[in-house]
């Protein structure tokens, strides 16, 4: 009887190392998030999506801290490929291209507006519509007061923000923002 049970542990981890073998066996083309650019198979809704961001990019028009290498003047993969976009349209009818920081390094912010004017020449766009300087977004955001107000009809101390089960679930948060 041990014998047939030991026999069935040796049959039971030779198909796991087989099983293992085989899994380990196909290679893959990458470990990481894909590639940033076009898909092989793109989405049938894409499309529709990318005029919403070529408006969104236009009316914000700038540029953060995350477009560049951290401590650097260099653009990253993301700064490359929404100045590439940017300057498509922006080299159409003209614009201020802002790069919003909280840093005080008058180097690096310097630096970082000359790193963007630089790419857009050597990426061919016509700079010379196209401005570029330190400052914020061109987005409003929302008013103080509203906020304010949104946050005083929902105070922090509420059973749903503290985990209470079922309190105040599905309530408003406040008042819609005034137009």
């Amino acid at each position: 009887m041990l014998n047939r049970a030991y026999r069935g542990v040796i049959w039971m981890s030779a198909l796991g190392v087989a099983f293992a073998i085989a899994g380990c066996d196909k290679r893959h083309e990458r470990l990481n998030a894909p590639p940033q650019g076009d898909s092989d198979r793109p989405h049938a809704m894409g499309k529709n999506f990318i005029y919403m961001n070529d408006n969104a990019m236009l009316h914000d028009s700038a540029v953060a801290d995350i477009h560049f290498e951290p401590h650097t003047a260099e653009l990253s993969g993301l700064g490359i490929r929404t100045l590439m976009r940017m300057g498509e349209l922006l080299s159409i009818s003209g614009g201020t291209i802002r790069y919003e920081t909280s840093s005080t390094d008058e180097f690096m912010i310097t630096g970082r507006l000359n790193s963007v004017r630089e790419f857009l020449n050597a990426a061919g766009f016509d700079t010379a519509n196209i401005r570029v300087e330190a400052g914020m977004a061109r987005s409003t955001g929302m008013d103080a007061a509203d906020a304010i107000a949104i946050k005083e009809a929902a105070p922090a101390s509420t059973a749903a923000q503290t985990g209470a089960a079922g309190a105040g679930a599905g309530a408003p948060l406040g008042p819609p923002p005034s137009p």
